[in-house]
């Protein structure tokens, strides 16, 4: 391990708060009169609105509501895939009735955390899961849940563990979130989904963190519905998250799925692994270490698993790299906050389905 001071201190506190905050805010699931279930739902404009699931693993303190709180991307005739976004520290997912950046509930009390959120736009904005539509052919339907909580000390929103650990808590909510969006009308008069998307079954998952919420990630990297033996194709991406070294689960994940020879870029049917990281930050070690991990258990050079990504390169060789391998390590030089806007429309592309 590196015995770098601001190194150590950074991995430190953020494995101090995240873990510190373990089961603060979670809580059994309350059961709603039919008539409250979706009284919160919002639909922004044709393609955009803000939901509450009562699957959603974070509960609201008292009567407040933004912890449930789902922001949605739906086009009109959406894929039948979901890509799922977790959010980092510092950050949220609430939006007003006009699509623009609402502080959310559970941070307007605290004067450092309404003051963070005022200053910044939602997560969903920030990353732009937004604007996808136009540089995609099959585009899926987008959840991003609420994976903060209010915090204290060297960060006024943080992801707390414990999340999904539950192995069909993703299921649960995404299946929540399909019947909130059937029931919702878009603005036209139509629902954000059709009946028979809401019924028929997800064919392929894409399932992705950025920064501090790899504690949350890698507990849903272990969800029942991204395995084999029941669960669908899935795409599994690290957005510069390995700050910590609990990576178990997403070794199990591509064990699993090679097992079963279904690791692979480019297949329908298969399931593929993507790691985006910088180079000697915080987040180069424990990808390191996870690059080996993955590697031993798949029988290969860790060597072979790895590319660097420039702009000169990435049409050239990293796309490529994409569409025909299993796992792949990206060590790039952007910036911590652009690395998922512009990976994921290429990752989307690229994908089996």
């Amino acid at each position: 391990m590196s015995t770098n001071p601001d190194h150590l201190s950074r991995r430190q506190i953020l494995r101090a708060t995240a873990f510190g905050l373990a089961g603060a805010s979670l809580a059994p699931i309350p059961v709603f009169p039919a008539e409250d279930t979706f009284r919160d739902d919002v639909a922004i404009n044709e393609s955009t609105a803000l939901i509450f699931p009562e699957q959603a693993p974070l509960r609201p303190q008292g009567d407040l509501k933004d912890a449930r709180a789902v922001w949605c991307h739906t086009p009109k005739e959406p894929a039948r895939s979901v890509l799922l976004y977790f959010h980092g520290h510092n950050g949220y997912v609430t939006v007003d009735a006009k699509g623009r950046s609402r502080v959310p509930d559970w941070a307007a009390s605290d004067a450092l955390a309404r003051a963070g959120a005022s200053g910044k736009d939602a997560a969903p904005l920030v990353y732009g899961l937004d604007t996808l539509s136009p540089r995609l052919k099959n585009e899926p339907m987008v959840l991003a849940p609420e994976v903060s909580t209010l915090a204290t000390g060297s960060f006024w929103a943080k992801e707390p563990s414990g999340q999904y650990d539950d192995p069909a808590r993703l299921k649960l909510l995404v299946e929540d979130c399909r019947r909130h969006l059937a029931r919702l009308p878009r603005p036209d008069g139509s629902h954000f989904l059709p009946p028979d998307f809401e019924k028929e079954a997800i064919e392929r998952v894409y399932l992705c963190g950025h920064s501090g919420a790899g504690i949350p990630l890698e507990e849903a990297a272990g969800s029942a519905m991204i395995l084999p033996g029941g669960g669908v194709p899935t795409d599994l991406w690290l957005f510069d998250c390995t700050y910590w070294s609990k990576v178990e689960r997403f070794v199990k994940f591509c064990e699993r799925w090679h097992a079963v020879d279904r690791l692979a870029g480019g297949r329908p049917d298969a399931s593929r692994f993507v790691c985006v990281y910088r180079p000697k930050t915080q987040t180069e070690e424990v990808a390191d270490e996870l690059r080996t991990a993955i590697a031993k258990s798949l029988g290969v050079d860790a060597g072979t698993l790895v590319m660097n990504h420039s702009d000169e390169d990435h049409a050239a060789a990293i796309q490529p790299a994409f569409k025909k391998s299993g796992v792949v390590f990206v060590r790039t030089k952007l910036s911590h906050d652009e690395i998922p806007k512009f990976f994921i429309p290429g990752l989307i592309e690229t994908a089996g389905s």
